[in-house]
């Protein structure tokens, strides 16, 4: 038995043996090649970078007026319709005339009346004056006579009644004088009245417009401030609208470039006109005006799509999607090390400007060449490939 077993045994170590001895002739496998990450490359790029906000505001006329009827009467005369065209000083409409006219002969022949009042007034004074005279020489002469007992003491008063009666008659006169002026001085301003109202009987555009609402119809009677027409000037608009607070300090009067675009293209460009002096405390918003440039028509009323243009400056910058995000808001890209392996670089972030952005840090990069396509497969010290010229 014991025999049996060492047998087995030898048997088994010479198959061992056999096998590893088979094996020694072959070759190991080779190592498995390294992964190459196929990029493009780029280095910065030097370019013009806008700071610019859209912005939807509503197009208004510069000029506009609601027209009112300045007195009562009825409308005789209204030469226009909606959608009429007008020239500055062109008719309007006019208000019965007849009864107005009527009102400024009254006028003219009651200042008339004044006048000659006045001048019987005038008349009137230099008689008391005459007649006051004449009385102070007869009171003087009998004051004299009566100190010297040569004349009776009623008859020296009736004399001094007589001079003190003429002195009360040329107040009189100078009175009804000064009474005569004023109300030759109401008179002549009832002309004035008179012939305003003529005047504003017949209204005038106030400028170059077009009539945008009729709210009367012609022969119907109108009383004073009642609207007539409305009308704008489609020649001189603007763009009204509304951002948000934290861009307040950076739009300037006169300064801030605007783009006008229509259906997405751009029509035209302009600068803003005015900023609100404050901020709506609610919206956290601040209203601003633009005027439309005079070789774009819009309708009043309507939607303009706007370019606020915050900042404008030349820099060098990459594709936006070059940047990436890593934690607490840090920004890296990755360029390519003389050994074709990625390295990891921290950049400041400037203007985004479609899909371009500012590196702010430039100046220390400029020899770097930046992963630009590929960039999410890429790792600290991977090889890289790059497949363009660069």
């Amino acid at each position: 038995m014991n025999k049996f077993r060492r047998s087995l045994l030898c048997t088994a170590a010479i198959g061992i043996v056999l096998i590893h001895c088979g094996g020694c002739g072959k070759e190991e496998k080779k190592a498995v090649a390294e992964r190459e990450i196929r990029v493009t490359l780029q280095p910065l790029q030097k370019r013009i970078f806008r700071h610019q906000i859209p912005v939807q505001g509503t197009v208004w006329p510069v000029e506009y007026a609601t027209i009112s009827a300045k007195i009562n009467g009825t409308l005789e005369l209204l030469k226009v319709d909606e959608g009429d065209k007008r020239k500055k000083d062109d008719v309007l409409f006019g208000i019965d005339r007849q009864i107005l006219k009527n009102q400024v002969t009254l006028r003219e022949d009651e200042i008339k009346v004044k006048q000659a009042e006045l001048e019987s007034a005038k008349i009137a004074l230099q008689s008391a004056e005459i007649l006051e005279e004449k009385a102070a020489v007869d009171y003087k002469r009998f004051l004299s006579l009566w100190s010297s007992k040569a004349t009776s003491q009623s008859e020296f008063e009736t004399y001094e009644t007589n001079y003190k009666k003429a002195e009360t008659d040329v107040n009189n006169a100078k009175a009804a004088i000064i009474n005569a002026e004023a109300q030759l001085k109401q008179a002549e301003g009832n002309l004035v009245i008179a012939r305003k109202n003529l005047d504003d009987s017949i209204v005038h555009a106030p400028f170059d417009c077009v009539v945008t609402d009729k709210y009367v119809e012609e022969n119907e009677y109108v009383v004073t401030g009642q609207n007539v027409l409305r009308l704008e000037n489609p020649g001189a608009q603007e763009v009204i609208g509304y951002i948000s607070a934290s861009y307040y300090d950076l739009v300037k009067v006169g300064n801030t470039p605007v783009q006008f675009f229509l259906d997405g293209e751009l029509k035209g460009k302009g600068v803003v006109t005015y900023k609100a002096p404050s901020i709506d405390p609610e919206s956290r918003t601040f209203k601003f005006k633009v005027r439309v440039p005079s070789d774009i028509t819009l309708v009043s009323g309507t939607l303009c799509d706007l370019s606020l243009i915050l900042e404008e400056k030349e820099a060098y910058g990459l594709p936006a999607d070059a940047l990436l995000l890593r934690a607490n808001d840090r920004y890296i890209v990755y360029a390519i090390d003389p050994d074709n392996r990625a390295k990891s670089i921290d950049v400041a972030r400037g203007i985004v400007d479609g899909k371009y952005c500012e590196v702010l840090n430039a100046e220390k990069l400029l020899n770097e060449r930046f992963v630009v396509t590929g960039q999410t497969f890429v790792n600290t010290g991977a090889l890289l490939r790059p497949i363009n010229a660069e």
